[in-house]
This record gives C-alpha cells, structure tokens and sequence, in this order.
C-alpha cells in the first residue's frame, strides 16, 4: 500500500502535473497498485504458508482515501470495481447497542448488531470482480482462560459472551451468500468454536431452490482457497473437545459451494479450489473425503495445499478417512499436518502408502513421536523437497524422544534399535542391521531442505540416520536441538553387524550442504558446532558457504577476543533476552 501523498501531493492540493495528469486507464492502474501492492514488511505481516491472509486489512482503507482527494479521484476511484474486491468484516464492525461496554451481558442476544454500512459499500462497488473475503473475529482483549467450550448453548452464546458469536457469523454469511459466485478466497478467524460451527453450518447446508441464501445455479465457481481457524489455542491443545451441543461434526461440509447448473440433481463442486486450512475445525471426515475428491478430474487439479491443525483426540478421522483425504489430493504439492493425524488403534501401519509423486513440502507438527512415525508412513512422496519437523510437545515441557520418527525418516525402519545395558541412550556403534538398511532405498532422495525444531532424540545416531538418508539436502536448520545432536554432521558408524563389520564405511553425512541455520540457549554450541564444521574440512567434506547460529538467554555472550574464534561459523546472533541486550557480529 502506498501513502496518498506519494501519489501527488496531499488531500485539498490541486496540481496540474505529476499523477494527476495521468490518462483515466493509467491513473486507474496506478490506484490499484496503491491498494494491492505491499511493501516488504506488510508482506511479512501477512504470515507465510496456508495460513497467509488474503489482503493487508489496512488496504481496505486505501480506495476511501484515495476517492477523498479531489473530484476526479473520486470518480475514477468508484468506477474502478478492482479497488472494492476486499471484504473485511472484524469485530470492529460489531456494535454493542445496550451502551454498556463494561457489562458482559450486554454482549448477547439483540443488544448486539452488525454494522453492514461499509460492508453494503464495498460489494456494492466491486461490481462484478471475484472478492477476497477476510472475517476475522477475534478479539484482542478476549481473555481465553474465561471460556469453556462445553458451556456453549443451542443458539451458539458462550457463557463468557465473546463479542463476536455465531448469530453475527451467520448474519455475515447469509449477505456474502448472494455473491458466493464471485468468492476467490474465504478465511474466518475465530477466538471460539460457536461462530465457526455456525460458519460450518452455513457453508455446509445446501439450500437450492430457496433463493434466500447461496446462488444454487452458479455456487463457488471461482473459489480457490478456503481456511478457517480456531485460534484459541488455549483450549484446543487439550487432547479431548470435551462435552457440549456443537461437538457433533458437521455433516456434507462445506456442500453449500455447490452448483447445480441443471438442477437439484447435477451437483458440482468448486472446481478452481487449490487450497483448503481447517485449524481446529473438525467436519464429518467421511464426507469431507468425497468432498475433497470431487475437486479433482476432468479440467481440475483438485487440491494442492492441505493444512490440517489443531484437533482433539477424539475429533481426529480414523486411519482409514485420513488415507481417503490424501487419496483424493493426487496432485498435493504442500501438506501442513500440526497436532492432528489419523487416530491409531493398534500403534501398527495400515495398508500401502498413499501415493503423493508431486508433494514438494512437508510440515509436521507432532504430540506422540510414536504416532508420527506412523503417519508418515501413510505416506508416499520421493519427490519432497522440504521436510519440517517439530515436537509440539516441548510447549507443554514434556518433550518427546522422537527417535522412531528420526530413523523412520532416514531409514524406512518402523522399529526401534536395539540398546546396550539398562541405559536410555543408543549406543554409538549399536544400531539398525547393515542388512535390513543395505537394501532400501532413501524415502526422501529428493529433499534438499530440513529443519528440527525442538526434536530431541536420546543418543546421536538417530539423527546420523536421518541425515545419511537425504543425499541431496542443500539446507539445515536445527533449532532448539540437543547439543549432541550437532555431532551427526560427522561420520558415524551407522550400521553394524558382524558378517558386514569388515565392510563398514562411514561416509561423511549431506556433503551438498549450502547452508545451516543453528539456534540454540547455551554458549558452548558455538565451539561444539565450530569445532564439528572444522573436522569435517579435514575429512575432505567441501566448506560449507553460509553458517548462521543464533544463541539466546541471558547466559549467553560473544565469544572474547582470547577465545578460539571459528571462521566456519559465517555469522553469530547473540540475543540477551534477560537484559534486552543484542549482540551481533559477522
């Protein structure tokens, strides 16, 4: 978004040259930049991945300003339908009628109404245009530890009566359900689970015929992402939903977005949808499944990007809908699964791996190292090129030793190694049978980038595993790692049984390395990871050109100037955060 002065001058200024000599079609186009183009920082405020927002919120202000310079401007502005196309809805547009801000009871029932002025003026302007909606209903001074999700009530008003409740949601959606034709993307954002139920609902019921709601004949034909989320994740890391009326899955979702060009009869689902987010939205998974796979065939690619986070235990689909919803997204390019996944009964695998040839990206968020080891082996996708795990458990201080899911990923294996004594770490030299590794090839001979976040693994073989099965990894990050873990840049010796003993060769691990990214809390890793980079130069590995390592914690300082000094180590971030303090140096 650019700044109306920078355009030509300020609010009330008449000038004869500049923008304002601009032919109509190009100061048009200049106005569309000034309301869709973002500066760099604004682009990073958007967030990354599935769950990026669709428009800048502030960019919604930009036409208004702009039609309120001069009379031309004006006239330009409101004849130009592409400046109108981003529908926000948040709860500043909630109007609290009793008066009292202070009474919480006040926030219920119909002392509570939806101001739909601006909302009227934006799709009364966008014409025709697709529309980027954004419904956002948090609230920044909802205190999450006050709501209970099992007090919710029939008609969806939580006892602690967040601003935002369902019967504003559904006001929301029974306007833009006139214009569903004209929807490119949908994202809701809640702080409670009562206005995405009714959201669900409504997206979720199909109407045709009745004319009052969503267009039957033409439905969400130009819709290509939708995401919903619940962002209380206060609650939503519980393991159990818990009781309550709105716990039931809500059946045939999202069939709302239907068409029924020739009538009741020919339903035909959004065929330009490309990505779907449910965060902390659970539907019925079975019907979910027919209708994730009715999205592909014929001219459609179906969906390429999936996010699945935040689900109770008990809300999870079962093994086999899981594999149905990766079935019906052939041509899946990025997969974020983050404390979900199928429920496992049994703790053993399940049929053949799901097929995914064209998954290049792969975010894993886990609970139970157990369980996504063995979702990961539902899953088929040698031409992966980022893979990105982490250990959600570490928030809760109960961290998990995701050894099984390490070898998984570097071998193949679903087993654990064997161990020497009573101790609770793998043995240096003790692991998986030459024999059973030997034949197998890399799940992952495509990946070139990795990141651990907070995965801790008792020993170091686990991770020299993994990183001896990607060949091609060009880039590492490790964050928040054991320290000894840093030691699997170096040969290990991996496999060891005594008919291959005087085969054993220790290779040196990712020699394509172009990058590491370390972050860690305690000082020494900068000699320990300094020292490894060192000795593996020696071995003849090739230098690796970009080394960054950031330390954190207020026992953390730069290295003096009596101290070794790695030049391995490209660059050093020190963060003081118990004083405040910065340190950086190159």
């Amino acid at each position: 978004m650019s700044p109306i002065w920078l355009l030509g001058g300020s609010f009330g200024v008449r000038t004869s040259g500049g923008v304002h000599s601009f032919p109509t079609e190009l100061l048009s186009y200049v106005f569309e930049l000034a309301t869709h183009a973002l500066s760099q920082d604004e682009r990073n405020t958007l967030g990354t991945g599935q769950q990026r927002l669709p428009f800048h919120p502030q960019s919604i202000r930009v036409p208004l300003w702009l039609s309120a310079v001069n009379r031309r401007w004006r006239h330009v502005a409101l004849s130009t339908p592409s400046l109108w196309t981003s529908i926000f809805v948040s709860v500043d547009n909630v109007i609290n009628c009793s008066g009292d801000e202070r009474n919480p009871s006040s926030f219920c029932g119909s002392n509570r109404l939806l101001d739909l002025e601006s909302l009227a003026y934006f799709l009364l302007r966008s014409g025709n245009c697709t529309l980027d909606i954004f419904i956002d209903g948090r609230d920044p001074e909802w205190d999450f530890s006050d709501y209970l999700d099992g007090d919710d009530t029939t008609d969806g008003c939580p006892s602690a009566k967040h601003p935002f409740d369902a019967r504003i949601m559904t006001h929301i959606l029974d306007i833009l359900g006139h214009h569903v034709y004209r929807w490119r993307s949908m994202t809701i954002f809640s702080d409670t689970w009562a206005p995405l139920h009714a959201a669900l609902c409504c997206l979720s019921v199909p109407r045709v015929g009745q004319g009052n709601f969503f267009n039957s004949r033409r439905g969400a034909s130009c819709l290509e992402t939708l995401q919903l989320m619940q962002c209380d994740e206060y609650s939503i890391r519980n393991e159990y939903f818990g009781p309550g009326v709105l716990k039931e899955p809500i059946t045939t979702p999202f069939a709302a977005l239907a068409s029924y060009p020739e009538g009741p009869s020919s339903l035909m689902l959004p065929a330009r949808l490309r990505s779907i987010s449910l965060c902390g939205v659970h539907v019925n998974w079975s019907d979910f499944t027919r209708f994730i796979s009715s999205t592909w065939g014929g001219l459609s690619n179906g969906i390429e990007n999936l996010e699945l986070s935040y689900h109770h235990r008990d809300v999870r689909p079962d093994v086999t809908a899981f594999r149905r919803i990766l079935e019906g997204c052939a041509n899946l390019r990025s997969l974020i699964l983050k404390h979900t996944g199928p429920q496992w009964v049994g703790r053993a695998p399940q049929g053949p791996s799901v097929q995914l040839p064209r998954l290049e990206t792969l975010h894993l968020v886990f609970d139970s190292a157990e369980e996504a080891a063995l979702t990961m082996s539902t899953l088929c996708c040698p031409g992966l090129k980022a893979l990105i795990l982490e250990d959600g458990a570490q928030a809760q201080n109960s961290p998990n030793d995701a050894s099984l899911l390490l070898i998984y990923c570097g071998t193949g294996a679903l087993r654990t190694p064997p161990r020497l004594g009573n101790d609770s770490t793998y043995d240096s030299v003790t692991c998986l049978p030459h024999s059973e590794i030997k034949s197998n090839v890399p799940l992952f001979p495509s990946v070139q980038a990795l990141t651990l976040e907070y995965v801790s693994a008792s020993g170091l073989i686990p991770y020299a595993l993994l990183l001896a099965g990607l060949p091609n990894l060009r880039r590492l990050g490790l964050r928040y790692i054991p320290k000894h873990a840093f030691g699997s840049l170096l040969p290990q010796p991996l496999f060891c049984d005594w008919e291959t003993a005087s085969d054993l060769r220790t290779p040196i691990p990712c020699t394509h390395l172009e990058s590491i990214e370390a972050t860690h809390t305690e000082r020494d890793v900068y000699s320990i990871l300094g020292s490894i980079l060192r000795e593996r130069a020696k071995l003849g590995a090739p230098r690796i050109p970009e080394v960054m390592l950031r330390l954190e914690g207020g026992h953390c300082s730069v290295p003096g100037p009596t101290e070794l000094a790695y030049e391995e180590i490209t660059c050093l971030d020190v963060v003081k955060t118990s004083e405040g303090d910065v340190g950086y140096f190159e």
